[in-house]
């Protein structure tokens, strides 16, 4: 008997503590705070205007939030580190925008299936002169300066063949070696360039005639050293042309630092510079500072349909694809429900929706 009155006693309070615990964890659940959703202006994934937000991103992730059932509130960062660290140091529960999803943040972070392919791309001017910088760059080609020693050089020859014909009677080429070939030299650079200014001239048969063969000569000379120049300088602005990833050696490129477009141009030894957002790469592409932006391509397509008086261009199409995901801190209880969702709007035509608001015209 009291083996089975303890038994009894057992069981009840079994029942009793199960059930409160069922009953603390329906509490819980029911008390459970709406989730943090780390975001960041990305255009046109993302618009901040008077701390409201809006763009694809946003639509594609209100409508997950709805399909899963979760309740979540916006919090706005200004950098994808700020998200990837609000997510990695459980700030937030939930970060989305334009995140690329690499193996590298793999390590410390977890993300949902991906929901956008995206890639890198260019962003230039083609119409944009160049400035100062790049003309004195153009002009200090080894092409170049090969051709103007070239070109002194030849003066030079001339002044000495002047100075040895006429320096024993001719009082305009004086005897002394560096006096009479400064003279010389004078006389055979504006004879070679405007056909002499009459300060000097030989008085010889021999150095006259030597003049008139300098006369002709410079003709060709200067005809010909004019025309290299002019190929020249085309074919240096012909190069400093961006049609694709192969272009960009050698070329003032910036991007925004920590972005994936950075590890890519370090990776390949491509000098660049970085900024805060891509925001400020923008004005330096504007004010003609960089020639080119590299970044993610739907993002600076989008720049480039939305501005056509600034004459954008994109060219190459994207480059090293990648995908954008939904980052979670790791073993997130939300990741599954989120996947499902995901999966969910893109069977039932709400993705495509979506798509096609924001991107119908860019990409058509």
């Amino acid at each position: 008997m009291r083996l089975i009155a303890s038994i009894l006693l057992i069981s009840i309070l079994t029942v009793l503590l199960t059930g409160s615990g069922f009953q603390a964890l329906a509490q819980s659940e029911d008390s459970q705070e709406p989730l943090k959703v780390a975001t960041k202006e990305i255009k046109p994934f993302v618009f901040v205007v008077d701390d409201k937000v809006s763009g694809f991103s946003i639509d594609h992730w209100n409508a997950l939030a709805l399909e899963a059932g979760l309740e979540f509130n916006y919090v706005i960062v200004t950098t994808v580190q700020e998200q990837l660290d609000a997510v990695q140091n459980n700030d937030a529960d939930i970060a989305i925008a334009a995140i690329s999803i690499t193996e590298e943040r793999e390590k410390s972070i977890d993300f949902s299936h991906e929901y956008f392919v995206s890639g890198l791309g260019i962003l230039t001017n083609i119409n944009a002169p160049h400035n100062l910088r790049h003309a004195l760059a153009a002009a200090a080609s080894p092409t170049i300066i090969r051709i103007f020693i070239g070109l002194i050089l030849t003066i030079i020859i001339a002044a000495h063949i002047i100075w040895l014909i006429e320096r024993q009677r001719n009082p305009h080429f004086p005897q002394s070696y560096f006096r009479g070939i400064w003279e010389g030299t004078w006389w055979s650079a504006v004879t070679v360039t405007t056909v002499g200014y009459g300060d000097k001239i030989p008085i010889g048969r021999l150095g006259r005639l030597f003049g008139i063969f300098w006369m002709l000569v410079g003709l060709f000379l200067i005809a010909n050293f004019t025309a290299s120049v002019a190929s020249e300088l085309t074919f240096q602005r012909l190069q400093g042309v961006i049609e694709g990833p192969e272009d960009l050696y050698g070329k003032s490129i910036t991007t925004v630092a920590g972005s994936t477009a950075d590890k890519w141009l370090t990776n390949r030894g491509i000098n660049h510079t970085t900024v805060t957002n891509i925001e400020e790469a923008y004005v330096l592409l504007d004010s003609e500072e960089v020639q080119a932006v590299v970044y993610d391509y739907p993002v600076l397509l989008y720049q480039a349909v939305k501005n056509p008086d600034k004459d954008y261009t994109v060219p190459g199409g994207p480059f090293k694809t990648e995908d954008y995901g939904i980052a979670f801190p790791e073993n997130s209880p939300f990741r599954e429900s989120v996947n499902r969702a995901l999966l969910r709007l893109h069977e039932n035509g709400v993705y495509d929706q979506i798509y096609n608001k924001w991107y119908g015209i860019v990409f058509d």
